[in-house]
This record gives structure tokens, C-alpha cells and sequence, in this order.
């Protein structure tokens, strides 16, 4: 699994933050590009329950392996977008399905996988592995689209990408298949978490659209914007060791209370880049206080995954996931009408500030499980 994850976060890094810039020079309007992520993130809301039907049927690590095919159909779509002018609609029911199939699938496997005692400890070891290779992404890339262009960036990361099948063809799935039951979906009992992880799709909605766009307009240069991101990505690698540890050693709702006041005024301060100067010290603020939300925030979803019918709880998470971003992306596209290009990405930006706020909203897992020794004792009464 994180031999998979490598490759593929590496391949991907390559383009992910110029998806929205290619759209744009290639004279697709903001408002467009808007209503291509709002789509994108509609027909996921639909995938997700699909994508759960599929892991209980064929298991985790086979709907995984799937989502790559899905996911080399959509960066070809992309690569020739504008020979054959495909209809953005049509663009994103791949680069949707493939999401789909893939994290909700990915989750469920790691939060088999983890240790339940040194979560934050595992949560934080993957992020190093991931940040590791991810941050060689966005300057490689960025180097790759100045000086070829982007198109061939996007090949460069399908051939990556692809090469992440193979360590998965190997891997044996964890534990036994079962069906996906409605009736275990438990919206009332989970509503905080799924306010909480749709506040981190706000923020990730920020950092994947609004932010590298406003970046483009100040520095207007691939190969800078890239190494922002590299450089920012580098200095956390340390800081996700420690924070691991000490999520684990310390209670993960103060830790996680604390982060979430702390990135809504490191992503707020986005809105006040202004060159390329400011551009990196604000990226590589944000990207560190983002190591200290992410850790605790993971830690406490992985641990309520084992509490809840797993497969049903992630996929409530990702729907919402797609709700919250589809939503603030709504707000984005109807500002097109009344604001210029900045003021409509800046108010992106602030819409992942609150967003950031929103997470500590996550049950505690002391809380969540105390609720369900109340819930067991009071079944044993009744019990015959």
C-alpha cells in the first residue's frame, strides 16, 4: 500500500496543482473551469455509494486497482482536450469515477490495516511518505510545463501513476467481503464528523483551485509556482514525525481544537500574497500547520471507522466530502457574476479558512465510544 501510494501521489504531484491553470490557458474561463470541478464533484456524490457497493463485493484492493484505468482515461482526456475539444461534463465523469473508486476503497483498507495504539504514529509516518515523494512532484512538473508544456506533464504522471497498479497486484485483501447495508448508514449518529470532514474538502477545495490560479496571476511562471509547493511540502516532513508521536501521547480533540484555530489564520493569509517572496513564506506556513490539523484530524476519523460499520462510515465521510466542495465551488461560480477573477479566488481562499474551523467538530473518540458502552449496556437489558 505505501509503495502504491508513492508512486502515485509522485505521478500525480506532477500536474495536480496545473489542472486549473491548463484549463485557463487553454481559454477556458474561470466560470468554466468552476462548473467542470462542480460537476466533477456531483457525479461523485452518486459514485461514492456505487464505489461502496463495490468494495463490499469485490473488496478493497480490487476496486482500487480498477480506479487507475478510469483514472489513464481521464489524463488522456485531458492530454487531448484541445484537439478534440471534449465537453467538460464529459471530462469529469472519469476524473470523478476515479476518485470515487479509489479513496473510499483506500481508506477502508488502511483503517483495517493500522494499529489502533499508534494511529497518529501511522497517519503520520504515511504522511511523511507521501509529503517525501509529493514534494519532488509540483517543481518536476512545474520545470516539465515551462519548458515542454503541460501536456507533456500529464503523460509523464499516466505512466507514473499506471506503475502504482503493480505493487497492488500483490496485496491480498485484508479482510472478509461483505455486502453494503443501508441500514447502517448512521447519519444522525455521525453528522458532526461529516460536518468536519466536509470542512477539510473546503480547505482542499482552496488549496487544489483557488490557490494555484491566484498564484498564476502574481507570478504567472509554472516552474515557481511548483517549487512553492515543493519547498513548502519539504519543510513539514520532519514536523509529521513529531506531530504523530504527540497526537498519540497527548489528547487528539485539544491537539485537533488547537490546529483548526491555527490554519483558519495560515490559510486566511493566503489572500495576502502579493509576489513571489510572500508566496513562499505563506505556503510554507500554511503547508506546516496543515501537518498538525491533518494528523489528529485522520487519527480520530481512522479510529471512528472501527466503531462504526467501516464501510458505510466512509462512505457517509466521502459523500459529504463531495457536498461541502460542491457547494463552496456553487458560491465560487455564482461570484463570477458579480466580482473580477482575484476577488472571486481570494473568497475561495477564505471559504477553506472557515472551512479549516469546521473540524473540530469531529467527535472525540472517548465521546464516540462511551456512546456506544451506553448503547450496549442498555440492549443488554432488554435481552432475554
Amino acid at each position: 500500500m505505501y509503495l502504491s501510494m508513492t508512486l502515485r501521489t509522485f505521478g500525480l504531484s506532477l500536474i495536480a496543482i496545473f489542472i486549473p491553470i491548463y484549463l485557463y490557458n487553454l481559454g477556458f474561463s474561470l466560470r468554466d473551469i468552476l462548473l467542470y470541478y462542480i460537476m466533477t464533484n456531483f457525479f461523485q456524490i452518486f459514485g461514492d455509494f456505487f464505489a461502496g457497493k463495490a468494495i463490499g463485493r469485490f473488496g478493497a484492493k480490487h476496486v482500487m486497482i480498477l480506479s487507475y484505468p478510469v483514472l489513464l482515461i481521464h489524463l488522456s482526456m485531458l492530454v487531448t482536450l484541445s484537439t478534440y475539444h471534449w465537453p467538460l461534463w464529459l471530462l469529469a465523469i472519469p476524473g470523478a469515477l476515479s476518485l470515487n473508486l479509489f479513496w473510499p476503497a483506500y481508506h477502508d483498507d488502511f483503517s483495517k490495516a493500522k494499529d489502533k495504539k499508534s494511529t497518529g504514529k501511522q497517519v503520520g509516518k504515511l504522511l511523511i511518505l507521501i509529503e517525501s515523494v509529493g514534494a519532488l512532484g509540483p517543481i518536476t512538473g512545474g520545470i516539465v510545463a515551462q519548458t515542454f508544456g503541460v501536456k507533456y506533464g500529464i503523460i509523464t504522471a499516466m505512466i507514473i501513476a499506471m506503475a502504482a497498479v503493480i505493487p497492488l497486484l500483490g496485496k491480498k485483501e485484508i479482510t472478509k467481503k461483505r455486502p453494503l447495508d443501508l441500514k447502517k448508514f448512521l447519519i444522525r449518529e455521525n453528522y458532526k464528523d461529516m460536518i468536519a470532514y466536509g470542512g477539510i474538502s473546503m480547505e482542499g477545495m482552496a488549496i487544489s483551485v483557488a490557490w494555484p490560479l491566484l498564484l498564476f496571476f502574481v507570478i504567472g511562471n509554472y516552474a515557481r509556482i511548483g517549487s512553492i509547493a515543493t519547498i513548502s511540502l519539504l519543510v513539514t516532513i520532519a514536523l509529521s514525525i513529531f506531530i504523530g508521536k504527540a497526537v498519540d501521547k497527548y489528547k487528539k480533540e485539544n491537539v485537533l481544537r488547537v490546529s483548526s484555530v491555527i490554519n483558519f489564520f495560515t490559510s486566511f493569509s493566503r489572500v495576502l500574497v502579493s509576489s513571489i517572496n510572500s508566496a513562499y513564506i505563506i505556503g510554507i506556513i500554511s503547508s506546516l500547520s496543515h501537518i498538525v490539523l491533518w494528523v489528529p484530524f485522520f487519527s480520530q476519523y481512522y479510529l471512528h471507522a472501527d466503531r462504526s460499520p467501516r464501510t458505510e462510515y466512509i462512505v457517509e465521510m466521502e459523500m459529504s466530502v463531495d457536498v461541502f466542495r460542491m457547494l463552496s465551488l456553487a458560491v465560487l461560480f455564482a461570484c463570477t457574476y458579480f466580482f473580477d477573477v482575484k476577488t472571486t479566488l481570494i473568497t475561495g481562499i477564505v471559504i477553506g479558512a472557515i472551512g479549516t474551523l469546521l473540524t473540530m467538530l469531529i467527535t472525540s473518540s472517548t465521546k464516540k465510544q462511551a456512546k456506544e458502552i451506553r448503547v450496549q449496556r442498555e440492549v443488554a437489558k432488554v435481552r432475554p
